[in-house]
């Protein structure tokens, strides 16, 4: 319940950071920097994070970053109500928001385990993603009917408040006591190596991380740059943007539920390669034509497909790692499904700068194309490992 108000937030701070950033600039390079700079972070500090929680706790590092992302917010939305923001301070405080990102993500992601038994991972994950694309639905909507009487301001205000109910709600749940952390003479350091040695070395995770990551930095970014799609392209200005997103998160609350209703590991490694196609060709067909219908339709496949990547990779990858190394794998994963959108947004926003927004959206949806026509069929080989019953012990401090 808390985590549907926090994403709420989420999507409306999400929405009025694009609408603002295009207010002050009109620019597409700006928008993608903005977007970088949301996300990227998480991608950089992803093994730092990771150790961190596996060392002192998921649930204490998630709450310190949750306190720290409502303060942010609060501060933005003050500057923003009384008209002295600059895209400048935005991005400062959009980089903050990202680096908090990196501890909160990977720490509540890793908890689900803990709290569902592993039969009921797959719907349980689904269910988590699909409230976070409900709010990619609810949240449009609310924000096109609320802008124009409060101003972007108020999502910002919105977003600190349920920053703050998250991590009440947080605490409230009853987790198993940690048990005290064994003197290894183990360092922080050593830890993040250990982690991504060992998600390197792990040939399905590699692959699942290898195929997706193409998705994440070329089809994803897609919703950093929408803003300028519905004004240049579609011509239907601030409206036609919260349609646009919209739409996109109706195809994935649809996605999310078939998925939680499915409820099951076998043939999801099937089903993530075919939604990264899926997801690529819906993306390229948007960018290539200016019909707004047409573009409302791709917009729906694109959302089903992306929700299916996300559900698909969460579930093999909790289903497979070694728990003693959860969450640092998580932070890994976690941090290239959120960094890589961020430098793909920076990428194609620079280009879009130069070329027109359309062209270099079709050419990143071409690549994916390419690249998982040669990817696609490792994964499928190690579809048994990813899919099978885990050997490990779930003996692990929470």
């Amino acid at each position: 319940m808390g985590g549907a108000l926090s994403i709420l937030g989420f999507w409306l701070a999400k929405l009025a950071l694009g609408l603002l950033t295009w207010q002050l600039t009109h620019s597409p390079l700006w928008l993608g920097i903005i977007g970088f700079l949301a996300t990227f972070p998480a991608a950089f500090l992803a093994p730092f994070a990771g150790a961190i929680a596996d060392r002192h706790g998921l649930r204490r590092v998630a709450m310190f970053a949750l306190l720290v992302s409502a303060l942010n917010a609060l501060v933005t939305g003050l500057l923003t109500f009384q008209e002295v923001m600059t895209i400048e301070l935005l991005a400062i405080f959009v980089l903050i928001q990202g680096i908090t990102l990196a501890f909160d993500l990977p720490s509540r992601q890793a908890l689900v385990h803990y709290i569902v038994p592993r039969g009921d991972l797959s719907s349980a994950i689904a269910l988590n993603t699909t409230t976070f694309h409900l709010g990619a639905f609810v949240g449009p909507a609310v924000f096109a009917f609320l802008n124009p009487f409060l101003g972007v301001s108020f999502a910002f205000f919105v977003n600190s408040a349920s920053f703050i109910v998250f991590a009440i709600c947080l605490m409230a749940i009853k987790l198993e006591a940690r048990p005290p952390r064994e003197k290894n003479g183990s360092t922080i350091r050593g830890d993040m190596i250990e982690g991504i040695r060992y998600t390197f070395n792990h040939p399905g995770i590699f692959a699942l991380l290898s195929l997706t990551a193409s998705a994440h930095l070329l089809i994803r970014p897609y919703i950093d740059l929408l803003p300028a799609f519905s004004d240049l392209v579609f011509k239907a200005g601030e409206g036609g943007f919260a349609v646009l997103a919209g739409v996109s998160g109706l195809g994935s609350l649809v996605g999310g539920i078939w998925l939680a209703i499915r409820g099951k590991n076998e043939g999801l490694t099937h089903l993530l390669t075919l939604a990264i196609l899926g997801s690529s060709l819906s993306l390229f067909i948007f960018a290539a034509t200016d019909i707004y219908l047409l573009g409302l339709a791709s917009m729906a496949v694109l959302g089903f497909c992306l929700i299916t990547i996300a559900v698909a990779s969460q579930s093999l990858i909790q289903n497979a790692v070694d728990p003693t190394k959860r969450a640092r794998v998580i932070s890994l994963t976690s941090g290239i499904a959120v960094g890589f959108p961020a430098l793909g947004a920076l990428i194609l926003g620079s280009f879009g700068n130069i070329f027109g927004v359309q062209a270099p959206v079709l050419v990143g949806a071409g690549l994916c194309i390419t690249y998982w026509l040669w990817a696609s069929r490792g994964l499928q080989l190690q579809s048994n490992l990813m899919e099978a019953d885990p050997v490990y012990s779930k003996k692990q401090k929470i």
